[in-house]
């Protein structure tokens, strides 16, 4: 019988969910970089590219266009 080696580090898990924000925009991007490990290789640029964008984006907004949680 084997023991478990305590000294390596646990294989990443294949499906995390990222945590919810509340703003859309920032919310879809965050899913699109949780899937980017099922995405094939040749979308991961385009991915992390649009993800980047939609992210400065809700930063240079701040606090002060908060149109996702106007109701």
């Amino acid at each position: 019988m084997t023991e478990p080696d305590l000294h390596q580090p646990e294989p990443p898990e294949s499906s995390t969910t990222p945590p919810e924000t509340g703003n859309r925009a920032v919310d879809d991007a965050l899913g699109g970089l949780a899937e980017l490990a099922s995405a094939p290789l040749a979308e991961h640029h385009d991915r992390l590219a649009k993800a980047q964008e939609t992210l400065q984006e809700a930063l240079d907004r701040g606090d002060d266009d908060r149109s996702d949680n106007a109701g």
